[in-house]
């Protein structure tokens, strides 16, 4: 990852931790293999209640949708803390999925208006090597 990747997603994170006003630890992974990750990774990012890890599949993809990803996950997170989530979470639809899609636009916009630089990145992703 080059280090303009790695400044923005670091200053994402610290935003999404101040604007949720997450108090419980989490740990964000970005991986470039899906096929070889453990537990295999079938959607392009999840959530781990359990540890409060977030892994998020960045080769090829556009900032804007990663940053979509990790804000989604980290949204489940805050639920978390908020006790909303139980063992029985809809994966498509329903309430926690509907509040994590709507929330994670609605932080991603806000991010890039405080940070309007990051609109030329659109391929800050991109780079990873294979």
């Amino acid at each position: 990852m080059n280090p303009k990747t790695k400044l923005t997603a670091a200053k994402f994170l610290k935003f999404l931790k101040e604007e949720m006003q997450l108090k419980e630890p989490f740990k964000v992974k970005f991986i470039s293999d899906r096929s070889t990750s453990e537990p295999l990774m079938k959607t392009y990012a999840d959530y781990h209640p359990s540890s409060g890890d977030v892994r998020v599949y960045i080769k090829n993809r556009g900032a804007a949708d990663v940053l979509r990803s990790i804000a989604h996950e980290l949204v489940h997170h805050m639920q978390r803390e908020q006790n909303k989530l139980s063992n029985n979470v809809q994966d498509v639809g329903g309430d926690i999925e509907n509040e994590a899609n709507a929330k994670a636009g609605e932080l991603v916009k806000k991010f890039g208006y405080a940070n309007p630089e990051i609109a030329i990145y659109d391929k800050l992703f991109m780079d990873l090597e294979s």
